[in-house]
């Protein structure tokens, strides 16, 4: 699920299983009509997904990529209950803070059979997060959290649901 909150054109990069994108991503977004009214849940904006034009060696038009320098996954910091330990069908949280480092941020959780059928990544303000998920059976999972294409310190994290 994603609410862009005011109108502009936005890149939504999907991964799976590490660093390469599913076919046709990154998508450019563009978001027309109103403000999203954040009180009403009802209300939404609407948006077009296109597979964007790839510029050689890049998965993003070099404008949509922050500048080499800006990031630096080491910087991010992490902390709460979810990064190490969940229970079958109750939702898990943990925070990041990013505000000393420019990118995107990039989770997923993988089961001991399958991936989470859902990770809610929320942002704050002022690159603040909060993430969330909910675990459907027992066993090890992996958590990775990754700024861009780094992971940050302690990810991959190993999630135990007893």
């Amino acid at each position: 699920h994603y609410t862009p909150m005011a109108p502009g054109t936005y890149m939504i990069s999907v991964k799976y299983g590490g660093p390469n994108h599913i076919t046709g991503s990154p998508f450019k977004a563009r978001v027309t009509n109103r403000l999203v009214n954040v009180t009403n849940a009802n209300e939404m904006s609407t948006l077009t997904l296109d597979p964007t034009q790839r510029t050689a060696g890049s998965g993003f038009a070099q404008s949509a990529m922050p500048r080499p320098g800006d990031s630096d996954a080491s910087k991010v910091l992490s902390r709460g209950p979810g990064l190490s330990k969940a229970f079958v069908g109750q939702k898990s949280n943990f925070s990041v803070d990013c505000s000393k480092a420019k990118n995107m941020l990039l989770v997923g959780v993988y089961g001991p059979q399958v991936p989470c059928e859902e990770v809610l990544v929320k942002h704050l303000g002022n690159l603040q997060y909060n993430v969330s998920y909910v675990l459907k059976e027992r066993g090890g999972y992996v958590l990775v959290v990754k700024w861009g294409d780094d992971h940050i310190p302690g990810s991959p994290f190993n999630v135990t649901v007893p």
